[in-house]
């Protein structure tokens, strides 16, 4: 491993000393699930995904991260056995592509399911006047906490589409919506599974806009960043929205560590495809039905052991996609 690759994940991750170790053929009992912080989407997800996993027979404890990227890592130094991220996330792990990165490729994960979709929801005071991605260059805007898919994708697609902004971190969802309010950024996006409900919390007590993308952006980014897919936010999504907004979303992935047993990736993921109701009532998107498609053409692998489980609950998973 490189300096720069060591300091990389060090500063990723801040694990505590020791944590930094060779990987292991055979996994630590109990497994580790890295999930998000404390009150997100995936720390939500994950406790109900790795609850069910229990009552299938298997060991897990829980592990606080800073999101998708965090927990790539984490996976990588097997530091964690299983966690989420997303697929452009895990896209750019894969090709050493994005900041993040800093040209490392990342190979120590495999895709166990299609967890649930994210989409990238941008909003602005409407007294700043904007109502377009376009305006967006130059402006100051907030985005999550370091690690979170937000903090590394939206540059991404912003530079993308030829445009660049003053990004802000600002920790929390919460805390960059307030810094909204307060005047401090000029818009906020975050890429989150929606309804993001901070968003509709500060809808509730300010006129927000909800900005979308042209048809043209959209195919301009699907063409350009792997793992991103046209959606459409409906509208009533939140207070004071309605008009539908054409979006860019990613799918959330459950992922596990390559050297996992072929049995404990089949039994994790039944335990995800199965209960889907369940784990619905904490992630309402976790509702809709796992689309293979996105994460094979992002050029994800999945793991043996989660293929048996697709293959036996109907999918259609080509042996590609598959990957020891």
């Amino acid at each position: 491993m490189s300096l720069s690759r060591r300091g990389l994940l060090g500063l990723a991750l801040a694990l505590p000393a020791g944590a930094a170790r060779a990987a292991q053929t055979t996994p630590p009992l109990p497994l580790i699930m890295a999930t998000g912080r404390a009150g997100t989407t995936y720390a939500r997800f994950g406790t109900a995904w790795g609850g069910l996993a229990e009552k299938a027979g298997l060991n897990i404890v829980f592990r606080a991260s800073n999101g998708a990227v965090a927990n790539v890592l984490l996976i990588q130094r097997n530091a964690a056995q299983l966690g989420m991220t997303t697929t452009m996330v895990g896209a750019e792990a894969r090709q050493g592509r994005g900041r993040w990165t800093a040209g490392v490729k990342f190979n120590a994960f495999r895709v166990l399911f299609p967890a649930f979709p994210s989409a990238l929801q941008i909003v602005s005071p409407r007294r700043t006047g904007i109502t377009s991605v376009a305006q967006l260059a130059g402006k100051r805007i907030g985005l999550g906490a370091p690690g979170d898919t937000d903090s590394t994708a939206v540059p991404a697609i912003l530079a993308a589409l030829g445009l660049s902004g003053d990004f802000v971190t600002t920790g929390t969802f919460q805390s960059g919506l307030q810094q909204m309010a307060a005047g401090l950024l000029d818009a906020c996006a975050f890429i989150s599974a929606p309804p993001l409900e901070p968003i509709a919390a500060a809808a509730a007590h300010q006129e927000l806009a909800l900005i979308g993308l042209t048809p043209a952006q959209i195919d301009q980014l699907e063409q350009t960043i792997p793992g991103l897919y046209g959606m459409v936010l409906p509208a009533g999504l939140f207070p004071g929205q309605y008009q539908p907004v054409a979006c860019i979303g990613t799918p959330n992935l459950a992922i596990g560590a390559a050297a996992l047993p072929d049995h404990v990736a089949r039994d994790i993921t039944f335990a995800g495809l199965r209960h889907r109701d369940m784990l619905a009532a904490t992630v309402p998107a976790a509702r809709a039905q796992p689309d293979l498609q996105p994460v094979i053409a992002a050029g994800l692998p999945f793991h043996p052991g989660a293929a048996q489980a697709l293959r036996a609950e109907g999918y259609d998973l080509p042996n590609r996609a598959v990957e020891r």
